[in-house]
């Protein structure tokens, strides 16, 4: 598999869900469920692309220095 991402897009994504998490951690008691609901799982896509690429670039530099 080959994670199509930069490493920029992949510090942006984690900073995007960093912020949707504080966001959510500050306004969580004023938010319904389903807001609460939206908000995790806009931070979940995001970190799992990033993981998903982290992942992989692991992968790869191992495979180079083998």
């Amino acid at each position: 598999m080959s994670y199509e991402i930069t490493i920029q897009q992949a510090a942006n994504r984690a900073d995007q869900a960093n912020v949707t998490l504080l966001m959510l951690s500050k306004a969580i008691d004023d938010m319904d469920i389903c807001d609460i609901e939206t908000a995790v799982v806009m931070a979940c896509d995001l970190v799992g692309s990033v993981a998903a690429w982290l992942i992989e670039e692991q992968a790869q530099r191992e495979k180079a220095h083998a």
